[in-house]
């Protein structure tokens, strides 16, 4: 168990105590002293790891519900679980809206989804195995994301929080084309 400050400085005052009196009664004893120094900092929040590293199952699909292009069906939900963030001021420019956001108490944090985009709708992820269709990222009120771009600036609120996304599957202008499929999708989160 690590003292608190009052036993370390109780435990203090004892050795410089003892080694006084015992210089004090004759005895040939050596003595030391250290010093300890350190700084205690606030940092941002870090990435659960189970959040780091998911697969985000779709279960089957069907091309019935893909018939045109644009045609979406049901998403998977990505959640990132962010874990101790701490209170500090933050700010940073929404190039997208053009003001800043700042906060005396609370860092901006920023997303950025990234992933080989689908040659016909580059906004989409593209997916190995089927063909004509892609992946949409939505953010929790249902708006696009868009691949290699900032998503919306978000204060992060002191402690724990969930960050909840979409992942939509999407019609393109290519042939449908029926089979297993797979897509691999980056984040890059940063506080300011």
């Amino acid at each position: 168990m690590i003292p608190g400050p009052c036993g370390c400085l109780a435990a203090l005052l004892c050795c410089a105590s003892v080694s006084i009196v015992s210089h004090a009664a004759g005895n040939d004893m050596q003595t030391a002293e250290f010093q300890v120094i350190g700084s205690l900092l606030e940092s941002a929040c870090y990435l659960d790891t189970n959040s780091s590293h998911q697969t985000l199952d779709l279960g089957e699909l069907s091309t019935a519900n893909l018939a045109k292009t644009g045609d979406q069906d049901r998403p998977v939900t990505l959640q990132l679980k962010l874990l101790g963030c701490v209170r500090s001021e933050g700010g940073r420019r929404d190039d997208r809206l053009g003001t800043l956001l700042w906060s005396a108490s609370e860092p901006v944090a920023t997303l950025t989804f990234s992933a080989v985009s689908d040659p016909d709708t580059p906004e989409l992820i593209k997916v190995v195995g089927a063909g004509g269709l892609g992946l949409r990222v939505q953010d929790v009120q249902g708006r696009n994301l868009y691949l290699g771009q900032t998503a919306p600036l978000w204060f992060v609120t002191p402690g724990d929080s969930q960050l909840t996304y979409y992942i939509r599957p999407e019609r393109t202008a290519a042939t449908l084309r029926p089979g297993a499929f797979r897509a691999s999708l980056n984040v890059s989160l940063a506080y300011d």
